[in-house]
Order: C-alpha cells, then sequence, then structure tokens
C-alpha cells in the first residue's frame, strides 16, 4: 500500500511548511522512510508536529514512521489525529482499523467501517470490506461476514476475485453450505505453495463433502469414519497451512491425528511438530495421546494448558473431545469453564464456557444415561453445531438400546422397550401428520396385550379349518360350508361359545356354533359380502393362542386370496399346511417364500398323510425338505406329516385314530415352538410390524426434510439476492440517482399538472395553510412514489442479475417485472414525505430536478432490502424429525445374530 505522506503532499501541498522553514524536515524524514531508518524519519516528523500539530503531511510523516517501526499505539495515535483532519480518506480509516486490531483498541471495527463508506476510494473500501469479514469469521458470525462481501463490487474484468472466494468458501462452510463452498473453492483452484488460507479451507471441505457422501451430518463428524484417502488429503492440505502459521490449522491437524489409528499418519505429523518445536505444547501432547489411545494423558495435557491459560488450546482439545467423542474430555472443560477467579489458579486459567451445543449434548448425555431417553433426543435435537455428528451417533444409541439386536443363545431377544418406542413412533406420525400410521401404531399398543396369534394358512382344500378344530378339540370351525373358507375366521377365547359374522354394508349376525355354517351358506345365497367371521369359545388354550383360520391361497376369488395375505399383517406365526399327496407346488413355493420375506416364523406340516404309504410319504417329507432349502424358506423344525381328519376323530374320542393320526408330534410342536415360545414370537412380529412404521416414517421424514432444505435453499438465495441488490444500489447511488430522475420526467409533469391551482395563491398561504402543504404531499407521494419505486426495483434487480437468476425477487416481483415490495415502497414514501414536510415552496418541486431526494430514497430502498435480507425464518423441525426417525428405523434394521436369523 503506497505511503499516506505521498498521496497527502499531492492533496495538501507544502505552503506552510515552506513558510515555517520545515521543508528540510519533511525531505530528511521522507528520505529516512524510503531508507528503511523509521526511527529517524519519526524524529523528523515529530519535529514538524512540535512547529505545526495539525499538520496532515506532518501526521501521515509519523504514522508512515511509526508503522515501519511496528509502534503500534504511536499509529493509532497519529491516524487517530489524521482521520479527523481528512476524514473522507478511506486509506486513512483502514490504516487506522489495522493498527487497532494489533493492540486491541476498542475503535478498530468502527474504523474499518469507516473506510468501506469511502466511495471515490474502492481499493482501500475493499481491503477493508475483506478485513471486517474476516473479524466477523473469527467471531463465529458468517452471516454478518457475508454481508460484508457482498458490498464489494464484482471485478471489472474476467478475473474473479480470488480474496472475496476465499472468504465465501469460508463463510459457506460455516453455514454448512457445500454447493456455496464448491463454487467457491472452483474459483480458488489449487492453492500454491505459500496459500495456506485456501489449502485450510479446501481440506475443511474435503472432509465436508465426505462427512455428507457418507451420510453424516458435515458438522463434527468423525474423521476415523472417513476413507483414508479423504483424511489423508485434509491432512496434507492442513501440514501446509500448519506450517504457514494460518489459524485454525493446528486445530484442526490435531483433530486428525486424534481421530487416527494409522501409525505412519501419526509419525508423520509427530515429525512435522517436532520440528516446529510443538511437541510439548498441550494441543499436541493430547492430540497424540487420543491417537495412542492414552485418554488420561489426553486429559492431563487438557488440564495442563488450562491450567496455563491456554485458551488456543482449549479450543483444539474441545475439537478433539468432540471428534473423539469423549465425554470425559468434555466434562473436563466445562468443568474448568465453571471455574472462579479464588486466587489458586492462575490468571486466565478458566476455558471458555463450552458451546450452548456441547452443554445440550452433556445434558442429553446424562438424561440418556439416567434413562430418560426420550428427554435426551428432545435435547439433542437442538444440537446443530459441531457436535450434530456426535449428536447423531447418540440419538443411535439411544435407539438401539430401547431395542436391542438379538443375543445370547439361541438368539433370543430382549424385549424392546415398547413404551418408548411407540411414543417416540407416535410422536413422528403425528409431526408428519400421518393418522394412518398412527391408527397402526395404537393398534401395536394394543397387540402388546393381546394373546399370540397363529395364522393357518395353505391352499384350498388343504385341510385349515380341520387342523384348527383338531387343534382346539372341538368343531368349532366351520368345515365343508364352500370349496374354501371364504374369508378369516379368527377364533378367540371368550366366556360362553358364539360366533359373529361381520357383513360389510350390512348388520353384524351373532349366532351360535351350531347356527354358523347355515348362516354362512344363507349370506353366500343372499349375496352379501362377509368381511370377517369371529369364533369364540371357552377354550383354555385360546386364552394364550388366537387362531386365524385363513381362505385358500388358490382359490379363485380374487378377495380370498388378499384376505389371506392380509392374515401375514395379523399373524405372529403362521402353520403353513400342505397336501401331503401333492406338496410343494410351485405356488406353494411361491408363497412360502413372500412369507418369509416379510420376516413371518413359519411351521410347515403336511396333511392327508393317512392317503400315503409310510415309504411314500418319506419321499414326500424328503421333496419338501429340498425344496425349502433351495427356496431359501426355513421352518421352526423340520415338517411334519399328520392327518388332521384322524386327529379331529381322535380329539372328540376315537382313541385309535389319534394313535394313527400323528396328533402327538404336532401337539408337542404345537406346545413347545409356539404356546411356549409365544413371548418371543409376539417380540418378534411386534418388532416387524414397528420396524415397517419406522421406515415408513423415515422416508416420508426425509421427504419431508428434503422439501424444507429445497426451501431453505432458495430463501438463502433469495437473502442473497437482496443483501447483492442492496449492496449494489448503495455502491451505485449517485450514477442510479441521475438515470432515475430523468426517468422521472413524465410523472413530474403529471405532479406539475395537480400543482398548477397552488401557484397562483398567495406565497403566505402556501407557507402557512396546513391544507395546501398536506394536498401537495399527498399528490407528490401519489404521482412519484410507486414510479420511483418502481424504478430503484428495476435498477436493484439488474444490478445484481448473477445472484437474482433463476430465484423471485425480493419484492415479489416475477422474471419479467420489478414491483417493489410493501416495505421497499413505504421506505420511499416516507423520503417523499419528509421532503415536503421540510421544503419552504413545495409547489415548486415538481419543476426541480430531484436527485438528491432520489439518491435518499435509493438508500432507504436498499435498507428495506437488508432488513428483508435478515428477517428471521425459524429453522424447520424437520431435520430434527428426520434424524430421529432414521436413528429408530436403523435400531430396527441392526442385523441380528446368525442363530436368531
Amino acid at each position: 500500500m503506497a505511503r499516506l505522506v505521498e498521496a497527502l503532499n499531492r492533496f495538501f501541498g507544502r505552503v506552510e511548511i515552506l513558510a515555517l522553514g520545515l521543508e528540510n524536515e519533511r525531505s530528511a524524514a521522507e528520505a529516512a522512510l524510503a531508507k528503511g531508518m523509521p526511527l529517524e524519519a519519526r524524529e523528523h516528523a515529530r519535529t514538524i508536529l512540535s512547529v505545526l500539530p495539525d499538520s496532515a503531511v506532518g501526521l501521515a510523516l509519523w504514522a508512515d514512521a511509526a508503522e515501519d517501526a511496528w509502534l503500534d499505539q504511536e499509529v493509532v495515535a497519529s491516524l487517530t489525529d489524521l482521520a479527523k483532519r481528512v476524514p473522507w480518506r478511506a486509506d486513512v480509516w483502514l490504516r487506522l482499523g489495522r493498527a487497532g486490531q494489533r493492540i486491541g483498541w476498542d475503535g478498530a471495527r468502527d474504523a474499518l467501517e469507516r473506510a468501506t463508506s469511502a466511495p471515490e476510494e474502492r481499493d482501500a473500501a475493499r481491503l477493508a470490506l475483506l478485513d471486517l469479514s474476516d473479524l466477523d469469521l473469527a467471531a463465529g458470525d458468517p452471516a454478518r461476514a457475508q454481508r460484508w462481501l457482498d458490498r464489494i463490487p464484482a471485478p471489472l474484468t474476467t478475473v474473479p476475485d480470488r480474496d472475496v472466494a476465499l472468504r465465501r468458501a469460508e463463510c459457506a462452510l460455516a453455514y454448512g453450505d457445500l454447493d456455496g463452498a464448491r463454487a467457491a473453492a472452483e474459483i480458488l483452484g489449487e492453492p500454491t505453495a505459500i496459500e495456506g488460507r485456501a489449502a485450510l479451507v479446501l481440506a475443511r471441505l474435503a472432509l465436508a463433502e465426505a462427512s455428507a457422501a457418507a451420510g453424516f451430518p458435515a458438522a463434527g463428524s468423525s474423521a476415523a469414519a472417513l476413507p483414508p484417502a479423504v483424511v489423508g488429503r485434509a491432512l496434507d492440505l492442513g501440514l501446509r497451512a500448519l506450517v504457514l502459521d494460518v489459524p485454525g490449522a493446528a486445530e484442526l491437524c490435531a483433530a486428525l491425528v486424534a481421530a487416527s489409528r494409522d501409525v505412519l499418519v501419526v509419525d508423520r505429523v509427530r515429525r512435522v511438530v517436532r520440528a516446529a518445536g510443538a511437541l510439548d505444547e498441550p494441543t499436541w501432547a493430547a492430540a497424540f495421546a487420543f491417537a495412542e489411545g492414552r485418554r488420561d494423558d489426553a486429559r492431563q495435557a487438557l488440564a495442563r494448558g488450562l491450567s496455563a491459560g491456554d485458551r488456543a488450546a482449549a479450543a483444539a482439545l474441545l475439537r478433539m473431545a468432540v471428534e473423539t467423542r469423549d465425554l470425559g474430555a468434555l466434562d473436563a472443560l466445562a468443568a474448568r469453564g465453571n471455574a472462579k477467579d479464588d486466587g489458586k489458579e492462575p490468571r486466565g486459567a478458566a476455558a471458555p464456557p463450552l458451546p450452548p451445543d456441547l452443554v445440550r449434548l452433556r445434558d442429553a448425555a446424562a438424561m440418556a444415561s439416567a434413562g430418560e431417553g426420550s428427554g435426551a433426543l428432545d435435547a439433542l435435537d437442538a444440537v446443530t453445531g459441531e457436535g450434530a455428528a456426535w449428536a447423531d451417533d447418540m440419538r443411535r444409541a439411544i435407539a438401539q438400546a430401547w431395542v436391542p439386536p438379538a443375543g445370547g443363545p439361541a438368539g433370543a431377544r430382549a424385549a424392546a422397550a415398547w413404551g418408548d418406542v411407540l411414543r417416540e413412533l407416535a410422536r413422528t406420525a403425528k409431526l408428519l401428520d400421518r393418522l394412518d400410521l398412527l391408527a397402526a401404531i395404537e393398534a401395536l399398543a394394543v397387540e402388546r396385550e393381546r394373546p399370540l396369534r397363529a395364522a393357518v394358512v395353505g391352499e384350498f382344500n388343504a385341510g385349515k379349518s380341520t387342523f384348527l378344530n383338531a387343534l382346539l378339540g372341538e368343531d368349532v370351525a366351520p368345515t365343508g360350508v364352500l370349496p374354501t373358507t371364504a374369508t378369516l375366521h379368527w377364533v378367540a377365547w371368550a366366556p360362553d361359545p358364539f360366533a359373529r359374522v361381520v357383513v360389510r354394508g350390512g348388520q353384524d349376525r351373532v349366532v351360535p356354533h351350531a347356527a354358523l355354517k347355515d348362516t354362512l351358506r344363507a349370506l353366500a345365497a343372499a349375496g352379501d359380502k362377509v368381511a370377517r367371521v369371529f369364533i369364540y369359545a371357552p377354550i383354555e388354550r385360546l386364552k394364550r393362542v388366537e387362531i386365524l383360520d385363513t381362505p385358500g391361497f388358490n382359490a379363485p376369488d380374487p378377495d380370498h386370496i388378499a384376505e389371506a395375505r392380509r392374515a401375514f399383517d395379523e399373524a405372529h406365526v403362521a402353520v403353513w399346511l400342505l397336501d401331503a399327496p401333492q406338496a410343494m407346488k410351485e405356488s406353494e413355493r411361491r408363497v412360502l417364500s413372500e412369507i418369509s420375506a416379510l420376516g413371518v416364523p413359519v411351521q410347515i406340516l403336511a396333511n392327508k398323510a393317512d392317503r400315503l404309504k409310510p415309504d411314500a410319504l418319506e419321499t414326500v417329507l424328503a421333496h419338501v425338505r429340498d425344496s425349502l432349502a433351495a427356496s431359501s424358506i426355513a421352518s421352526l423344525t423340520p415338517p411334519i406329516a399328520f392327518s388332521a381328519r384322524l386327529s379331529l376323530k381322535g380329539r372328540l374320542g376315537d382313541e385309535a385314530a389319534l394313535a394313527a393320526s400323528g396328533w402327538a408330534e404336532v401337539e408337542a410342536l404345537f406346545a413347545e415352538q409356539i404356546v411356549d415360545a409365544s413371548d418371543a414370537l409376539r417380540e418378534r412380529a411386534l418388532r416387524r410390524k414397528a420396524g415397517r412404521i419406522a421406515a415408513e416414517l423415515a422416508q416420508a421424514a426425509s421427504a419431508r426434510a428434503a422439501e424444507d432444505r429445497e426451501a431453505g435453499r432458495r430463501a438463502r438465495a433469495e437473502a442473497d439476492r437482496l443483501r447483492a441488490s442492496a449492496a449494489y444500489l448503495r455502491r451505485e447511488r449517485r450514477a442510479l440517482a441521475a438515470a432515475i430522475d430523468k426517468a422521472l420526467e413524465p410523472a413530474r409533469r403529471e405532479l406539475a399538472s395537480d400543482l398548477r391551482p397552488i401557484a397562483a395563491l398567495p406565497e403566505e398561504r402556501k407557507r402557512t395553510d396546513a391544507s395546501v402543504r398536506a394536498y401537495v404531499q399527498e399528490r407528490l407521494v401519489a404521482r412519484l412514489s410507486w414510479p420511483l419505486s418502481a424504478e430503484i426495483a428495476r435498477a436493484a434487480r439488474a444490478g445484481a442479475e448473477p445472484a437474482a437468476r433463476g430465484v423471485r425477487g425480493a419484492s415479489g416481483a416475477d422474471e419479467g417485472g420489478a414491483a417493489p415490495s410493501p416495505r421497499a415502497a413505504a421506505h420511499v414514501r416516507a423520503v417523499l414525505m419528509g421532503m415536503v414536510a421540510v421544503h419552504d415552496a413545495p409547489d415548486e418541486l415538481a419543476a426541480r430536478p430531484i436527485e438528491g431526494v432520489v439518491e435518499a430514497a435509493i438508500d432507504a430502498f436498499a435498507m428495506a432490502l437488508s432488513a428483508e435480507a435478515e428477517a428471521p425464518v425459524p429453522p424447520p423441525a424437520s431435520a430434527a424429525v428426520e434424524l430421529r426417525a432414521q436413528a429408530l428405523r436403523a435400531a430396527f434394521e441392526a442385523p441380528a445374530t446368525p442363530a436368531d436369523a
């Protein structure tokens, strides 16, 4: 940057210096600066100021000399005085702001902001805007940093502004806007060997992209879960930035090392850190301890750094605690952050307070440990920053604790925490307006308290109803009513025997068992459709197991087949009856595969064994076993052959038939594998049904979140367009004012016509009559407000066209118009009303150019656009809903042990 004295010599001249004989001092000072002797130049400048205390040239010489000598306190003192003399000089304010930052002067930011308001010194204003953006990025306010960048004019050449692109990339990464970061990174390209800040940006972008591709939240995702090639690339770039001493590089590299388990990577970084003489610094000591699994040593290093008041170490170690999911380290940081200055700790030993996100994460961890999973999930909903990936891990751990995977002998399943699970499913269904799934969830809550449900399935005429009657020991289920059972028969316990026939579109029929067959025949003859038959009986077994007797799968009526398939959703276990003389037809194998794919446990029984000789029966059973194996269909136990007809006879008192039926083996199987295992079978069925609901909710939540993310992207793009438009209007307001004033000539002619009657009034009345002034104000606002607002809106849209392309305007205009927003138009009206209020002769306004008023209106319009851009948009809850739904779905999809499978 050019020396201040060179610019001010041209502006002020040296008349006073020559008149007082100080020219030699000025020349000597400039010569000393040229020779690199700033202290000598400083003495000559002070000599000039002792004679001429307000000399702009003397102050400039003092500032230049003090800056070369790194006397920042004197730089601030000299430039503060100089700025009073030349407040329009952006270069003076810029240097004052930069020097002020170096010494922590409170007025540094204000000085930089003053530098940005000098439209004639765009280079200095641009540098001040970049510095302000850096300040806000360091303060964690990327939104404000972005607004400073929006005020920097686009370069006149085709070469993009790399400094702006670098900071835009940093802002986008802070927002989690990967698309924006990529676009800015394309401008940066591959950084050179000395572009450490760009290298750090690309390292952070590589990690964020890999996290997103792996399905992790971009912020706070663990490097240990990312592809080694990506981590290696990020580490290469991070080390380059580290060597160049870029702020944030040490924290990034230390976090990558802490999460690494690659000995070669850790050793490589250790050599770099050793060469820099930083191996004993708490940040690096803790990083290497984490990498080697020495967490206690890492925490000791953390305490050592905090005790020494090393807040940079605290920030790096905080990131490592997040990276390694170390709650103990986080607790230690929190304890230090809450420490009071009791005189026992060195000054500044307390760590900065934990960020709110990590405070919520600690609270959630405590609630989860106390068994308050739902409360923990609520707390995690608000975690969106650097702890987002950790929060997602905790969500999944909470959900997995609710739905523990199979383990132990025979793959036994622990019961899920159904109260928590069903409440979480119901909460998600309500938030997504899925009333259909809410009803299904409520049905699951009821099902938990009901007996086990076993469905008897198979093709028609396989003997299903006969088998059911044999199982119950009574002739309960109707047989021989039609060629197949016409609908689903639900057999359950009741203290008295009766049947209830549910008729579609008609009144239910309640009949005794003896009348059920005749009732069904009569309904069929009348053409009435039976929806379902409930058969109740005081049979003890039905207190533990309810039986579903299904229509045949190869029935001629498609409704019967649909009813049979619906039984799969109702049942906890299925008993498939084969017709032994023609067992395992292709149609049966197809439906059995469907049942198996749904996860419904199946037991295969071969009925009508009495029709085959023993050798033929053994051949049939071998064929069934081979067919099941070839189709990957599992039976609870190997298939059993029996005769339902003889079994029913035997159960009704024919001992010879019972002995010949094979029923004893079926009875034992039913008792051991179904009745005694009812809790496990019910748990498996509940998990299957709840898992389907969880998957559907997760899919719906992801769709809703995707819509909200797109809406958010459009809102951000619109806000960016608004900021760009506002910045353009402020930047170009003088040039725009002249053009807009000319464009308003037709409106002013109409206004002049409206005000012509006032010209004949006495001057005194024009000035004092309130009604006259009110009329002028009303006409001026009516004639000029809308045209002026529309012209400014049109100019704003044209000036920010690249940002606005494809986005609906903030003013509410579509692509073909430039209608101003109500807020912007109101700001313009206020300017016009104020103009009338302060003007002595308002009726003369129509005949005069009003460039100054137009310029003020442009400023007011730009203020309105900025306010619209900053209007808070509450974040949608869909992101948290999606993460919770995905966590619960993942818990249900967790792989079972081989024994359970």
